[in-house]
């Protein structure tokens, strides 16, 4: 064990793609395989995002990764095609990916899509999003298992309250705090949590700081809550990996092990 379970290497914008159509990627390339170079074994990734061709490239590179584990997100309006969303993002990201099975699946709601905005805050419409997305992903036979990525509280609610729904997954850093209230409620109910983007997508790296520690000191900040249990962040960079990796080991709580696996985030199914 490298003692760096909890870390999930985020691909949105580590290469050219969708969100950043001109960026240079070899940066992003190297910072991957830097990355798993070094023991980081969760990738999360987006099929329409344009990214997923760098994580193939990377791993057909380094050959097989033991323990490497792929969350993939599928996002659909509420009250939307939620059937075929769920589908096409797992076929998508099988064949871009190149692999035969997908660890976890993220439900999202997509809000620009989502047209009565009135049902964001529906506990209704929100269970049935959740478990008939998770039966959806569970019936192609590629999924081991199934998290809620949450926007706000009634969403965690909801999400808590359907028994496939094995974690839950929200932007997690000082800038959106909100999900600390809900830590207990989620540990207690027997799930885990996935704090996404904590720097807020490089928003909260002081440029000015003279020091890692200083430039990355919000991720300290989340990595000394060990009821975070997988901390999912982009890295374009192998410098930016190096100093994520050095913050990390210089948490006091960094290695602190999940209550259920580990640290990873991520609920043990058979193959």
């Amino acid at each position: 064990m490298t003692g760096l379970e909890r870390l999930c290497f985020g691909t949105s914008t580590f290469v050219a793609g969708r969100l950043r159509p001109g960026k240079d990627s070899q940066p992003g390339l190297d910072a991957l395989r830097t990355a798993l170079a070094a023991g980081v074994r969760t990738i999360h990734s987006n099929p329409h995002l344009g990214t997923q061709w760098a994580v193939r490239e990377v791993l057909d590179e380094v050959g097989p990764v033991v323990g490497l584990r792929h969350l993939v997100k599928a996002e659909c309006p509420l009250r939307g095609d939620l059937e075929a969303r769920v589908n096409t993002a797992i076929e998508m990201s099988a064949g871009q990916l190149g692999i035969g099975r997908i660890d976890a699946v993220v439900l999202q709601v997509d809000l620009k899509r989502t047209g009565q905005t009135e049902l964001l805050n529906d506990q209704r419409a929100l269970r049935e999003f959740y478990r008939y997305g998770a039966q959806v992903a569970f019936a192609s036979g590629r999924v081991g298992a199934v998290y809620a990525y949450c926007h706000g509280p009634t969403s965690v609610r909801a999400a808590l309250r359907e028994e496939p729904i094995t974690a839950v997954a929200a932007q997690y850093h000082v800038a959106s705090s909100w999900p600390i209230s809900y830590l207990s409620q989620i540990s207690q109910a027997g799930r885990g949590f996935v704090g996404m983007s904590p720097l807020n997508r490089g928003a909260l790296i002081d440029p000015r700081a003279g020091s890692a520690s200083s430039r990355l000191r919000p991720l300290a900040w989340v990595l000394r809550e060990p009821r975070v249990e997988t901390i999912a962040i982009t890295m374009s960079s192998p410098d930016h990996v190096h100093e994520v990796i050095d913050t990390f080991r210089n948490s006091p709580r960094s290695r602190l092990p999940g209550p259920r696996t580990a640290g990873t985030g991520l609920k043990e199914t058979a193959p």
